[in-house]
């Protein structure tokens, strides 16, 4: 069975891999992301990649593919997507260290740390400590808007920080997460939130927050679904952190709520062009945190992403069902 690998794996787990079977024979690709070879695609059995880059027609063979991403977007219009082949994606993988960037972006707006990061920039201790008040999480309402792993996870450490967690999901009445989990994260029963809602009902769940956390994928069915309606809809005591996709966000709606003065500020770690313009209004604003989509990029990135396929590898060696396979309906 030949795995081809367009992705990163470290050697230790490709020794585990073929470890898994004398069958297995692995084939690794580099650079990753560039066409694949059509010599070891039409004998491949699965493909572990990003971009999905390939012609179905040159993988006769081809029984899944797992992607080293959560969400869709990079295989966005490639041929798997719009075929029977089954795709595993993997979430769950990096639900810690987008979880724990969403929480320290919080923070780091909420507390005014990013006005300690100027004043040691500028070697300056200031005189005027009225700017450096913050706020408490401690007894706020968080309105979490996608609750699967990584929103889950949020949701975990904002209730030990003693929040209460409202959360809003496309099926609130579906409230386990059978999607892969690392050990002792997120809220798999779904028995953390004090209050769910359905997906047309942000604006009522936002009016009741303190603060708006944005976890969803883009997909069709998201795209805006945080408009001026819902941006509205926040107290003005609210700051608002987007940690999914900036496309899932009315970005003038919300350059315009955040201009003048109907919520606290915002910590954004994606947005609708990336990388964000230069001319944008964001970049000037002081309550405003700017991270270059970074949320899952920590040194165990990859790591994380391949023991998913290893275990997915040693399911299909074992002929039981695979984790993680996407709807390709719904696109996650």
């Amino acid at each position: 069975m030949i795995v081809l690998i367009d992705a990163p794996l470290s050697e230790d787990q490709a020794s585990q891999i073929q470890r898994l079977s004398s069958n297995i024979n692995l084939v690794r690709v580099s650079p990753f992301g560039q066409p694949l070879p059509t010599d070891v695609l039409k004998e491949a059995e699965v493909i572990y990649t990003t971009a999905a880059n390939f012609d179905l027609a040159d993988a006769p063979k081809l029984r899944w593919v797992q992607t080293n991403t959560a969400a869709t977007n990079p295989q966005e219009g490639s041929m798997v997507l719009r075929s029977t082949v089954p795709v595993a994606n993997v979430v769950g993988a990096y639900t810690p260290a987008v979880a724990e960037c969403a929480i320290g972006m919080l923070l780091a707006v909420i507390r005014r740390i990013t006005l300690g990061v100027q004043s040691q920039l500028n070697h300056h201790w200031p005189e005027d400590y009225a700017p450096w008040v913050g706020d408490d999480l401690y007894g706020m309402t968080m309105g979490i808007v996608g609750y699967g792993s990584i929103g889950r996870h949020i949701a975990r450490i904002a209730d030990a920080m003693g929040m209460k967690i409202f959360a809003c999901k496309r099926t609130p009445d579906s409230r386990r997460n059978d999607s892969y989990l690392l050990p002792g994260t997120g809220d798999p029963e779904g028995k953390i939130p004090i209050a769910w809602f359905g997906e047309k009902q942000v604006a009522e769940m936002f009016q009741q927050v303190d603060v708006a956390m944005i976890v969803l994928p883009h997909v069709p069915t998201t795209e805006k679904i945080i408009g001026m309606k819902e941006l509205a809809a926040l107290p003005k005591r609210a700051y608002l952190v987007s940690i999914g996709r900036g496309a899932v966000i009315d970005e003038s709606a919300l350059i315009h709520s955040l201009q003048c003065g109907s919520i606290a500020g915002a910590a954004l770690d994606v947005f609708v062009e990336e990388p964000l313009p230069p001319s944008s209004p964001l970049w000037d604003m002081a309550n405003v945190l700017i991270m270059p989509h970074i949320g899952s990029w920590t040194k165990l990135q990859g790591h994380r992403a391949a023991e998913l396929l290893i275990e997915n590898l040693k399911r299909d060696l074992k002929g039981e069902p695979l984790l993680n396979l996407i709807s390709k309906k719904l696109l996650y």
